[in-house]
């Protein structure tokens, strides 16, 4: 007879490995779903959610992630309804927040890739941003950039 694991509670980090096609379901330690609310969730309440390769949630109901969501690679949540990011925030590529009506993000997000803020509501860059490519600001509101913001690449759409 063999014998079964035993469920460790609570549970280990879910952790999706490779890409996440668009209208994505998981079922591993648990289940990801987007709620009526549009907030992305496990069914494990506050299991931190570890994305290894990229989240393709571009045009999904979503308005809201989890807290302890972290991304290595590509974020897009460009055409979604997405209001706010949580606080640690961790994304390792690039992420599309383009034609989003987010009006801020949160203190200390550190983005590895390109930040594509393009056509969004965000009116002022948090402190302690950085980015490790560009920067699209192209369409915002932005007319101040914070000193202490850190971009490896190139800033575009900025008018100061």
């Amino acid at each position: 007879m063999a014998s079964r694991a035993k469920r460790r509670w609570p549970p280990e980090p879910l952790v999706i490995e490779g890409f996440v096609p668009d209208n994505f379901y998981v079922n591993a330690v648990g289940t990801l779903r987007i709620d009526e609310n549009g907030k992305l969730y496990h069914i494990h309440g506050k299991t931190p959610i570890v994305i290894v390769g990229k989240l393709n949630l571009r045009g999904t109901q979503i308005r809201e992630l989890p807290e302890g969501l972290s991304v290595g690679g590509y974020l897009s949540l460009s055409g979604t309804q997405i209001q706010k990011l949580p606080e640690g925030l961790s994304v390792g590529g690039s992420l599309d927040l383009y034609h989003t009506p987010i009006q801020k993000l949160p203190e200390g997000l550190s983005v590895g890739g390109n930040l594509f803020l393009g056509f969004t509501q965000i009116q002022k860059l948090p402190e302690g941003l950085s980015v490790g490519g560009g920067l699209d600001l192209e369409g915002t509101q932005i007319r101040k950039l914070p000193p202490d913001l850190k971009v490896r690449g190139k800033i575009y759409g900025f008018k100061s």
